[in-house]
């Protein structure tokens, strides 16, 4: 195994059939050591069972305004698929958990648990959310208002890359920056931070991740190989990734399904 591992990132949308076939032929062409995924322990577990949860069954697992949140989360993104002609039942994650099998190589988790992602999001969001939501787009000038609406007419199918997204992410982060920050932003960083301590430990590594992701976690692994070559911006760097847990772990998942965990330190 090399010192340093490699991280080819492949940004997709979670339900393109487009997207599904480039994540398996990413992941055969590329043989890596690790295929790492945007989910968590829960999310892959409840993937690997085919099974979703009914409100009442996260009511039990989850805060109640936590499960809340997620069912809300759920339904907003299956009417999305739908009205995009996609399909709800199949996604990008599915088909590279499914591909690694086939190859017999390990899945590394490197999203932050969802509980902790919706306890955040009902901590910040709120009442007062819609009012401000209200008045922020009677503030978008007639430009802001021509680009939301071709926003709205771009063919996933024509996403390759970040760049492709990162005007909905700023006209998100012009309209919601409370969702942006825990949604996006945050999770950007832990999922750099893991993908980093992989390529560490000399893995190479074919990340799937939401196109959304894919350029805030290229800055975040851009940050961290910088300051690994340069001991003097550890201070900053540290600064930067301020929130991130220090001795947070990254779930490996083999085709047996068991786990063994790798620290970040």
């Amino acid at each position: 195994m090399s010192a340093q591992g490699t991280i080819t990132i492949v940004p997709s949308v979670h339900f393109s059939p487009t997207h599904r076939r480039r994540v398996r032929s990413t992941i055969r062409e590329t043989e890596p050591d690790v295929v790492a995924v945007e989910l968590d322990d829960r999310r892959y577990d409840r993937l690997e069972e085919r099974s979703g949860r009914s409100p009442l069954e996260l009511a039990r697992e989850l805060p109640p305004a936590t499960a809340a949140a997620y069912t809300v989360l759920q339904a907003i993104q299956r009417t999305v698929v739908r009205l995009y002609g996609l399909d709800p039942g199949q996604t990008d994650m599915e088909a590279a958990v499914e591909t690694a099998a086939e190859l017999d190589i390990d899945v590394a988790l490197i999203d932050d648990p969802i509980a902790e992602t919706l306890s955040a999001l009902a901590d910040r969001v709120g009442p007062e959310l819609l009012p401000k939501l209200f008045a922020r787009t009677q503030r978008m000038g007639p430009d802001q208002q021509a680009k939301q609406l071709e926003l709205l007419t771009t063919s996933f199918e024509d996403i390759t890359s970040g760049e492709d997204v990162q005007p909905a992410i700023e006209q998100m982060r012009l309209l919601l920056p409370e969702l942006t920050e825990i949604m996006i932003d945050r999770r950007d960083r832990s999922m750099g931070r893991r993908l980093h301590a992989l390529r560490s430990e000399g893995h190479d590594v074919v990340a799937v991740v939401g196109a959304g992701h894919h350029l805030g976690i290229k800055r975040t692994l851009e940050d961290l190989e910088a300051r690994d070559r340069d001991a003097d911006s550890l201070e900053s760097a540290e600064t930067e990734f301020r929130g991130i847990d220090a001795n947070a772990t990254v779930p490996i998942r083999s085709p047996s399904r068991s786990v063994t965990r790798i620290p970040i330190d």
